[in-house]
């Protein structure tokens, strides 16, 4: 697995700095840009320091390759799962399963969010309907896997953007056939307990 560092102008609008108190949860997202890779998205929230475009970034963008560019450091926060909008189902500003997760970060979104205390990957899709390429799942059931390990977590612990903040399509595919995000967390499973069997050899 081949990370490539290349992180974001310290700005207000996408990489503000600010601390991440704990990690929780990887958040999984979808570009929702097929004509674009890793590079370009990374270009797009990059040119966000303008304040231009509102907020928005995530730490890590998996391209349709299957490269993997890191946007901002594991221990900084990106604007990747943050919400004002309420979830339709529960009426709050986060889904149920968020704020059990999440505690009190996931409580009012002018004083907290779920962005302290997650780690947010995007994927390129190859098309509008999500779909995504072998590689780029590939390097995604990869990366969960060292995150998960290097901090402590389960594939338990893999959520979409949808399962945060419940009324956002994101990723499109995973949102209208959960079954294939609980197929690519038990991927992730599998290649964490294969890398635990070859610490131990």
């Amino acid at each position: 697995m081949n990370i490539i560092d290349n992180f974001l102008t310290p700005n207000e609008f996408s990489r503000p700095g600010r601390k991440i108190a704990e990690i929780k949860a990887i958040v999984l997202h979808w570009t929702a840009n097929p004509h674009a890779n890793a590079k370009q998205n990374r270009d797009y929230f990059e040119s966000k320091k303008t304040g231009m475009s509102s907020y928005g970034s995530a730490h890590y963008i998996i391209g349709q390759n299957g490269e993997i560019v890191r946007c901002i450091p594991d221990d900084e926060i990106a604007y990747h799962v943050g919400s004002s909008q309420k979830d339709p189902k529960s009426g709050q500003i986060y889904t149920k399963e968020a704020r059990e997760k999440f505690g009190h970060y996931a409580v009012h979104f002018q004083v907290t969010s779920p962005n302290f205390c997650t780690i947010g990957i995007e994927l390129c899709p190859v098309d509008w309907a999500g779909n995504f390429s072998d590689a780029t799942i590939k390097s995604a059931i990869e990366l969960c896997a060292f995150l998960c390990q290097k901090y402590g977590l389960t594939s338990d612990d893999l959520m979409t953007h949808n399962g945060v903040v419940g009324w956002k399509d994101c990723p499109r595919l995973w949102t209208e056939k959960p079954a294939l995000f609980e197929a690519f967390k038990e991927s992730v499973k599998i290649a964490m307990n294969q890398k635990e069997l070859e610490g131990r050899k």
